[in-house]
């Protein structure tokens, strides 16, 4: 019995002592940041291409902007604005 105690002692304080070696790396000391690059094996670089073009449809919907055709038909009558 008294050599199991010893053991778990023995475990015990070195569970501690590496615990507070931890806690005291991470409270007080604060790493450097630096960049890091790793190079990729058989990878190979596109060439750059332009971005696609955005159409005249997709700029009117984003904008909000009112085409006049817009307007004559809400001033037809054919808007949701209409009164009936």
């Amino acid at each position: 019995m008294p050599t199991l105690f010893r053991l778990l002692v023995t475990l015990g304080v070195i569970g501690g002592a590496i615990t507070g070696s931890l806690y005291v790396l991470a409270e007080f000391f604060q790493p450097e940041p630096k960049e890091i690059s790793k190079s990729l094996r058989n990878v190979t670089a596109r060439p750059d291409e332009p971005p696609p073009q955005a159409t005249s449809d997709a700029d009117e919907s984003v904008s909000g902007s009112v085409d006049s055709s817009d307007a004559d038909a809400a001033d037809a009558g054919g808007g949701a604005d209409s009164a009936q």
